[in-house]
């Protein structure tokens, strides 16, 4: 599935109504727990990329700050984050280490910003231990991470009701399939 969600939920309920069983690979962008809420039982078996070591309320040092941050819009803490949530702080930690880097190293110019990314190897943000992946930036390779984490989604139940119920009693699951490294080929770099 090469599309984002939307258009993907679409398909595999097409497919689900038409009886035929396919094996779906989504992109990052095709799937989160929200998609196989609203695709239900279509969704079971998807299997899609994680951007971070953990999605919500993983077990992660690192967790503590995402949800000290969520509870910015949250103050409750009761919303569950999709994963592109988790992935959003991430970069946004990066961006924000990539900035004062800048700042103090000839003023927050877009090229200062770039050579701020190029600053560390296997880099985690502060305060983001478990959660971000360790990412290496350099001039000439903009690729953080070839480490892909490939997860399923299961559902097992009526997706009805709030997304946090469905996760706490298990109906919608997010279970790890394999980690897969990547070679750093040089044709894979894109434009």
């Amino acid at each position: 599935l090469g599309n984002t969600a939307a258009s993907n939920i679409s398909v595999m309920k097409a497919c689900k109504a038409a009886g035929v069983d396919v094996q779906f690979m989504s992109n990052v962008w095709g799937m989160d727990e929200n998609a196989a809420k609203t695709a239900g039982d279509a969704a079971d078996g998807v299997i899609f990329p994680l951007r971070t070591a953990v999605a919500w309320g993983g077990n992660a040092p690192g967790m503590k700050t995402v949800e000290e941050i969520s509870k910015m819009s949250d103050p409750s803490g009761n919303v569950y984050r999709p994963v592109h949530y988790v992935a959003a702080v991430c970069s946004a930690m990066y961006m924000k280490e990539a900035l004062d880097w800048a700042a103090k190293n000839g003023g927050a110019t877009g090229e200062n910003v770039a050579k701020g990314f190029y600053q560390k190897k296997d880099w985690v943000p502060a305060g983001m231990d478990g959660v971000c992946n360790p990412s290496t930036w350099t001039a000439k390779d903009h690729r953080g991470t070839m480490k892909i984490d490939l997860y399923r989604a299961k559902v097992s139940g009526p997706t009805d009701g709030d997304l946090k119920d469905l996760i706490a009693k298990g109906t919608i699951k997010l279970e790890k399939v394999k980690t897969v490294d990547l070679p750093r080929k040089p044709e894979w770099a894109g434009w």
